[in-house]
C-alpha cells in the first residue's frame, strides 16, 4: 500500500473520530447510546477507544483488499495512535492556547515545587509536579459554564478529582432523605420520563430533552442548578439506571459543588450488556413514588 493511501487512510480514521464525538448531528445519538449502555458511553466519550476501533475496521478492509498482514498493521497502529494524537492535540489547543513560562516561574502550581522535566504536567496554562497537585487543583477550582458544555448544548466529559462524589443505591438515597431535609433529589431524566413516574418530593432538571431523533441535550442545564442551589448542597441525582446522572454529576463536580452522590440503579434499575439487573431502581424496591409533575417540581416551574 502506497504512502498516499496511508496517509489517506489516517485523515479518514481523524475526521471520524471527531465527528463521532463532536458532531452536533449526532448529539442526540450520543447521549441516547450513553444511556442505554454505559460501554457505548465509554467508548463514544474517550477519543483513545474510538480512534481503536475505527482504525481497526479501516486496517480489516484494507486487508480483505490487498491481503497483507504487513499493510494491515501499519494501517491499525498509525490509524489508532495518530489518530488519536492528532484529536487530542485540537482539543488541546481549543481549550488552553499555548502559554510560555519563563524558567523562573517553572515551579508546581500548588506546592511550588521546582520544575522538573521528566515528572511535571502541564494542564490548563499551570505546570504541576505530580497527578496528586493536578487533582488538587481541580477539587478547588471550579469551571465555567461554557468549559462544561459543548457548542451542542451537550454536557463534556470531565476529568475529576477521584471520589469527587458519591455512588450511592436507591435505598441508601431514601435513608438520606429521610434523615436529612437538607437532601435534595434532583430526577435528570426528561420531562415525559418524571411525570410517567419519579422518587416522592423529587425535582426535575433533565440533562437532555426527548425529541424525535434521540435525546437532544439541555445546555441550560448547569444554569438552572446553580440558580437554584449553593454549591454547598446536598444533591442526589438519579435518571432512569444511573447513566445520565453520573454525567450531571461530573459537571457539577466540576462546576465547584461539594457535596454531590450519584443513584446507581435510578428509577428504572441498572442492567448489564445481556440485560441482566445489576441495581434494582427506586420503583422495583418499592419506594414512595409520585406521578405528574408539580409546582415547584416541573422543570417548566424551577427554571421559569
Amino acid at each position: 500500500m502506497s504512502l498516499i493511501s496511508i496517509v489517506g487512510l489516517l485523515v479518514l480514521v481523524t475526521a471520524l473520530t471527531r465527528f463521532i464525538r463532536k458532531s452536533p448531528v449526532l448529539a442526540g445519538a450520543r447521549a441516547y447510546l450513553s444511556e442505554r449502555s454505559s460501554l457505548l458511553g465509554q467508548l463514544l466519550a474517550c477519543p483513545h477507544c474510538l480512534s481503536f476501533w475505527l482504525a481497526l475496521c479501516c486496517a480489516a478492509i484494507a486487508f480483505w483488499w490487498t491481503r497483507e498482514w504487513l499493510d494491515f498493521g501499519i494501517i491499525w497502529l498509525l490509524g489508532w495512535r495518530g489518530s488519536y494524537y492528532i484529536n487530542r492535540t485540537l482539543d488541546a489547543k481549543k481549550i488552553n492556547p499555548e502559554v510560555q513560562h519563563n524558567e523562573e516561574d517553572k515551579r508546581c502550581y500548588i506546592c511550588d515545587k521546582t520544575y522538573d522535566q521528566e515528572t511535571f504536567l502541564e494542564r490548563r496554562n499551570h505546570l504541576f509536579c505530580s497527578h496528586r497537585c493536578w487533582f488538587d487543583y481541580l477539587r478547588d477550582q471550579p469551571k465555567p459554564i461554557r468549559d462544561l458544555i459543548d457548542d451542542s448544548g451537550e454536557i463534556i466529559r470531565q476529568e475529576i478529582y477521584p471520589m469527587s462524589f458519591q455512588e450511592i443505591n436507591p435505598t441508601q438515597a431514601k435513608e438520606l432523605l429521610d434523615s436529612d431535609q437538607d437532601y435534595v433529589y434532583i430526577d435528570v431524566r426528561s420531562e415525559p420520563e418524571f411525570e410517567n413516574g419519579h422518587p416522592a418530593g423529587s425535582v426535575n432538571i433533565p440533562i437532555a430533552h426527548r425529541a424525535q431523533d434521540g435525546m437532544v441535550p439541555n445546555p441550560d442545564f448547569l444554569t438552572v442548578v446553580q440558580a437554584h442551589y449553593e454549591r454547598d448542597s446536598k444533591l442526589l441525582l438519579g435518571c432512569q439506571m444511573g447513566g445520565r446522572s453520573g454525567r450531571a454529576a461530573e459537571a457539577l463536580v466540576a462546576a465547584g459543588y461539594t457535596a454531590v452522590a450519584n443513584v446507581m440503579g435510578g428509577y428504572g434499575g441498572a442492567r448489564d450488556q445481556l440485560g441482566n439487573l445489576v441495581e434494582k431502581g427506586w420503583l422495583e424496591l418499592g419506594l414512595p413514588v409520585d406521578y405528574g409533575a408539580d409546582e415547584g417540581q416541573s422543570y417548566e416551574s424551577i427554571k421559569s
